[in-house]
């Protein structure tokens, strides 16, 4: 019997906090924002906020509301303009953000599974498009210029040749 008061007392004291946190003006903000975006929906009362937020505003927020938490990731790679500081990053998130960008399932952050949060990614900002990977390459003169020719013939950029390329000698090798 004491183990259910002691459970009880503590989902009330759990309960109170979190009743406290939600009147503070960080969380107003934090969820306004998130509601403005159009990334998140709730049944409060939220007015939207168009100004960017704090990162470790929205961390804390997240506390109470694991939503936000779980598209913070996604948010900060496609729509760094929502945040004050986007580059200056707890361990455990950079860690997360890092992943993300390239195309890794990150590890679990504050509770919140990784795969949850790279979900979002593709779901923020422009529809369907992942963040795309940076290599680079050693290209030969005679190289350079076919791609230089084959840019300005197309009218499309270097890269757009390079991956339509790719992906007609992938048809041809492939089927």
């Amino acid at each position: 019997m004491t183990r259910a008061v002691d459970l009880q007392k503590r989902a009330k004291r759990r309960y109170r906090r979190i009743a406290t946190r939600r009147k503070d003006d960080r969380y107003r903000r934090v969820l306004g924002r998130y509601v403005a975006a159009g990334v998140l929906t709730t049944n409060e009362e939220v007015e939207p906020y168009r100004a960017p937020i704090g990162v470790r505003d929205a961390l804390w927020v997240g506390e109470i509301e694991p939503r936000i938490i779980e598209l913070l990731p996604a948010l900060l790679i496609k729509r760094p303009s929502y945040f004050l500081d986007p580059t200056d990053l707890p361990a455990d998130l950079l860690a997360v953000v890092n992943a993300l960008r390239r195309n890794q399932e990150p590890p679990p952050l504050r509770g919140i599974d990784g795969r949850a949060m790279a979900r979002w990614l593709p779901l923020v900002g422009h529809k369907g498009k992942l963040p795309s990977q940076l290599k680079s390459f050693r290209l030969q003169a005679q190289d350079v210029a076919l791609l230089q020719r084959l840019s300005s013939e197309l009218g499309i950029s270097q890269t757009a040749v390079l991956r339509r390329g790719l992906r007609a000698l992938a048809t041809e090798l492939l089927e």
